[in-house]
């Protein structure tokens, strides 16, 4: 008998042991099972932020070539402007003085071309004194005769009143 309890213990010793085994080998899978979703996690992280830094990057660059393009169009601008101020500079500077000069005033600001000033205020930083004006004495000053008000209406007497049944029920209860 003794025997036999020796191997029922040594057989519940040893599948007892199969099954501590087999509970260590499921917790190491699932751990390696762990560690897989977290790099898998961190992949897709990974992978995220680098698509969003290449749309950053790629708006910043269509960003930059949008302004170079509007430098180039102004300093175009600037270049043709300048041309033609160059050109207009050397017209004038082939015309004769009198051609220049015709549609300036030559002989100062009281030329014959501008007309000279009726009044010349001799302190400027005096007011000039202006006598008031007359009051008339045809304008009578009474008051003016006041309208008379209507008196208010009351409130429900305001609204014209319709044919309907509420209304005639409304008037019932008055």
């Amino acid at each position: 008998m003794m025997l036999q309890w020796s191997t029922v213990v040594i057989s519940l010793i040893f599948f007892f042991l199969q099954s501590q085994e087999k509970h260590e080998q499921l917790v190491k899978q699932s751990k390696e099972e762990e560690e897989i979703q977290r790099q898998l996690e961190k992949q897709r992280q990974i992978e995220q932020k680098a698509q969003q830094k290449y749309k950053d990057w790629l708006q910043k660059k269509n960003q930059e070539k949008i302004e170079k393009e509007k430098k180039e169009k102004v300093m175009c601008f600037f270049s043709v402007c300048f041309s033609f101020y160059k050109d207009i500079l050397m017209l004038m500077t082939k015309q004769p003085d009198s051609e220049r000069d015709s549609f300036l005033f030559t002989g100062g600001p009281y030329d014959k071309s501008y007309p000279s000033p009726s009044f010349y205020n001799p302190i400027p930083w005096k007011p000039i004194h202006v006598p008031p004006p007359e009051t008339s004495l045809n304008k009578t000053s009474g008051k003016k005769p006041q309208k008379q008000r209507k008196s208010q209406q009351s409130p429900s007497t305001a609204f014209r009143l319709r044919n309907t049944v509420r209304t005639a029920q409304l008037l019932q209860r008055r």
